[in-house]
């Protein structure tokens, strides 16, 4: 049964983290714009390190430094991405295992896909009919074998959408139950339901239109999930915009001739004001425009996220969604979904009326829902 753990418990869980899964971490890894940037920054300039290096020591060809161009490039993005994957997903695991809500439940491993996936029941986890729902484990992970179904596993949550799998060791194996009352499973695995996330099993499976008073309160929703994402855009527009006044300022003053910091700082500070009240301005005409956009949507239907999807600069939401009593992966337009937006949270599928889907977080910055 799941249950909220004690502060021992917390204590325990953060020692022993190594134990758990990162199918979760990986496939939440394609939403790491930031990281792809600087993982690319990172080769670029150990490219041309290497190149300068080359040519300056070794009497090599032009055929030669093209070569190395490419495959250096390549190699060196490689081996950044996982590096920096690991950090990541490292410092995600102490995250995660140092938050207040933390909930337990138990797990057990049915069955090995042929594409290496696997499908695990939990404890509790029952459809109408008191049967347990089989939940798609949502990444590859090799290091299973078909010795381990049959095995117990921890599942950790931390609040309604987010949850992590941990193997059991010797110190975390009395935390649960040593075993199912429903497993091994009474029939055929095609003979029960199954997701890919418990939210699958929760939401609706249709949507429905939008009444009056429903419009009314999704449209100010609409405006307050558009403008929390414009404000971090907003904030960090100005952070540089600042730095590049003060650097153009310190650079105007160390020039030959170059103009005192009495006389340049105070035009400086002036157009930053400027720059505060054109982006407050255009803060506001977004308010209105957003308002009206929110009051346009006439449909709404609940999916659970999946992950980002980033290919060749273009960029789009990978969504589990009910579609005739099957749920199917799909992707949309980014919309209104916060960058921040953990695996398995639940989001609105708006249509307006042009027909356009137009995807959004049911609370504002994609912010964690507790149990």
């Amino acid at each position: 049964m799941k249950r909220v753990c004690t502060e021992s418990e917390k204590v325990l869980l953060y020692k022993n983290r190594s134990q758990m899964l990162e199918g979760i971490y990986q496939t939440a890894s394609k939403s790491k714009l930031g990281q792809s940037f600087i993982s690319l920054a990172l080769s670029v300039i150990s490219m041309f390190a290497g190149l300068f290096l080359i040519a300056y020591t070794f009497n090599v060809s032009k055929l030669v430094l093209i070569i190395w161009m490419l495959v250096s490039l390549f190699a060196f993005n490689a081996v950044f991405s996982m590096i920096l994957n690991t950090l990541r997903i490292n410092r995600e695991k102490r995250a995660f295992m140092k938050r207040k809500n933390l909930m337990i439940n138990g797990a057990t491993l049915v069955a090995i896909e042929d594409n290496n996936c696997f499908l695990y029941i939990e404890d509790d986890f029952l459809d109408e009919e008191g049967k347990p729902i089989l939940i798609e484990y949502p990444s590859r992970v090799f290091e299973m074998s078909q010795e381990d179904v049959g095995k117990r596993f921890l599942v950790i949550y931390d609040g309604a959408s987010n949850f992590q799998l941990a193997r059991l060791n010797d110190a975390l194996k009395d935390l649960i139950p040593a075993y199912s009352s429903f497993y091994p499973l009474a029939g055929e695995s095609s003979e029960y339901s199954r997701v890919p996330h418990p939210n699958v099993a929760n939401i609706d499976k249709s949507g429905h239109e939008l009444s009056g008073s429903e419009k009314e309160k999704f449209a100010d929703l609409y405006v307050e999930a558009a403008q929390s994402i414009g404000s971090r855009a907003r904030k960090m527009g100005l952070i540089i915009e600042t730095i590049c006044f003060l650097f153009i300022c310190f650079l105007l003053n160390i020039v030959d001739g170059g103009y005192p910091l009495e006389k340049t700082l105070p035009i400086c500070a002036i157009a930053w004001i400027a720059m505060v009240l054109y982006v407050f301005l255009l803060s506001c005409v977004g308010k209105i425009k957003n308002k009206r956009q929110g009051r346009n949507l006439v449909y709404v239907k609940e999916v659970v996220f999946h992950s980002y999807s980033i290919e060749n600069s273009h960029s789009e939401v990978k969504v589990y969604e009910w579609d005739e009593n099957r749920v199917r992966v799909r992707e949309y337009p980014i919309g209104k979904v916060a960058p921040n937006t953990e695996y398995g949270s639940i989001l609105y599928k708006f249509t307006n009326q042009k027909g356009d889907d137009i995807l959004m977080n049911t609370s504002p910055l994609g912010k964690r829902k507790t149990l």
